[in-house]
């Protein structure tokens, strides 16, 4: 009887929250992760499956908060944007899901949560409930779906999806591909195949096996065919186009989801990095500003990537901005190097050396904290021992599968900064072969002075003019917008 009151006023809470918030549209919402103790496989998955069906299903801005903001940051919230917080829990193979709903203004006035509690139903089911349930407006209509229909393979969705760890992503590469065989018409369970095997190009791609491209670029092409604009599933294949070259397959991608859903921040950070990479910067810096204020008024900083629009457009000042922003987020070998790259830009070599020095001592695993040591080598007056580094880079980047053009001109800066204009030169035509042609920043970086000399940079700054120029007639401006 108590139960079956406690669902009842449930139930009347989110109809009354779902009418009064007609006046409103949601436009945003900020999901609020479950507390450290609650932090299981389960809802580390049910995050990214919920938040998935926020972007596919209603075309949300979707935000993620580790708590719920003071008093000071809900009062910055704009009007359009609802808090989400939920519970998941596995009994048997059921799912009991409890789910919580409020805006910034009711939470000012001491308003409680809005509550949904879900009996352990079969996960399909309990997916369904919760749709059927939430007070947004339904906008999209697919006919994939967004989690398996067989109960044992909705859980292992959600401990692949769960997986944090490059290595760990990698390791369970057979698991994961045999859950979308299992699952063909799953689009999660292929944009988690094509999410793990990315990784894996990064980490170790002979354990990935042979063919690993063109497996992850159909495993995400299988996902974006499922659900036309997936924006997960394409910001991650746009990344790994860009990473391996393809720029313009990367942007058109982008285009069609951004179109189906323009208010998906990734999608404008993927049009942001194949942007800056192709050298359209005007584009670039513009799908920036748009992500910007779609997160307002929260930080804009990537946990993928350190923004280097505005370096390569040659504003230092906002590209410490950037650089400040990111390291408020997180603090890695990527963050450090190029805090000790911009003071080296700057002259302040002391604090070059000392972000560098950090850098090459990072936790984790980063291409940067090899190339912090070359840097290192550089400031310390070790110059034979920075080319020594550099080749022994060159020949481990040469095995992998993803070879990250960006990455690649960042070592030619560092050959010429040594001296070696002819590896420079070799160095930055490779960059451009994997898809690097900032042409800007090939011709103003003062790192590249060394190789600007040699007799063979003017050939290569014309093939560089020449991509660039196809690629600002395919994409202007304007295709950066939605």
């Amino acid at each position: 009887m108590l139960l079956g009151l406690a669902l009842g006023v449930c139930l009347t809470g989110a109809w009354l929250w779902r009418s009064s918030s007609r006046t409103t549209a949601t436009h945003r919402v900020l999901v609020v992760a479950p507390e450290s103790s609650q932090q299981t496989d389960v809802n580390l998955g049910l995050e990214t499956l919920m938040s998935d069906h926020f972007e596919v299903l209603a075309g949300l801005t979707v935000t993620h908060a580790p708590s719920i903001p003071s008093p000071a940051e809900l009062r910055k919230l704009p009007a359009d944007l609802a808090l989400f917080r939920f519970q998941g829990r596995q009994e048997g193979g059921k799912l009991a899901l409890t789910t919580q709903w409020t805006t910034a203004p009711d939470l000012l006035a001491g308003r409680p949560w809005r509550w949904d509690v879900q009996p352990p139903m079969d996960p399909g089911q309990a997916m369904e409930t919760w749709v059927a349930r939430w007070p947004l407006d339904r906008r999209h209509r697919i006919r994939a779906e967004l989690y398996p229909r067989d109960p044992g393979r909705f859980w292992e969705l959600l401990r692949a999806m769960a997986i944090r760890d490059d290595r760990e992503a990698t390791s369970r590469l057979a698991d994961t591909q045999a859950l979308a065989e299992a699952e063909p018409m799953c689009a999660t369970a292929w944009a988690t195949l094509g999410d793990h095997l990315y990784r894996s190009l990064w980490v170790d791609p002979a354990q990935a096996g042979i063919g690993l491209n063109s497996r992850t670029h159909k495993a995400f092409q299988r996902a974006v065919d499922l659900v036309p604009g997936y924006p997960r599933a394409t910001f991650l294949w746009s990344l790994m186009l860009t990473d391996t070259g393809n720029q313009d397959l990367a942007l058109r991608a982008l285009d069609e989801a951004m179109h189906l859903r323009p208010r998906v921040p990734d999608l404008f950070l993927g049009f942001t990095y194949a942007g800056r990479t192709s050298g359209l910067l005007a584009g670039a810096h513009s799908a920036m500003v748009r992500r910007e204020a779609l997160l307002a008024p929260f930080s804009a900083a990537s946990t993928w990537t350190v923004e280097t629009t505005n370096l390569y457009l040659g504003d230092w000042a906002a590209f410490e901005e950037d650089l400040r922003q990111t390291a408020a987020l997180r603090v890695d070998a990527g963050v450090l190097f190029y805090q000790g790259y911009l003071a080296l830009l700057k002259g302040d070599r002391k604090t070059a050396l000392a972000r560098m020095e950090a850098a090459g001592t990072a936790q984790g695993f980063s291409p940067f904290q090899d190339l912090s040591r070359v840097y290192r080598a550089l400031l310390e007056g070790r110059k034979e021992d920075g080319l020594a580094e550099l080749r022994r880079i060159d020949e481990v980047r040469g095995k992998l599968r993803i070879p990250d053009g960006e990455l690649t001109f960042k070592q030619a800066e560092a050959y010429s900064l040594l001296g070696d204009g002819g590896r420079a030169v070799d160095c930055a035509t490779r960059a451009f072969v994997q898809g690097f042609s900032c042409a800007r920043w090939y011709e103003s970086s003062p790192f590249l002075e060394t190789m600007r000399a040699h007799p063979r940079w003017p050939t290569l700054r014309r093939n560089i003019r020449e991509r660039q120029a196809v690629l600002e007639g395919t994409f202007p401006p304007a295709s950066f917008e939605p």
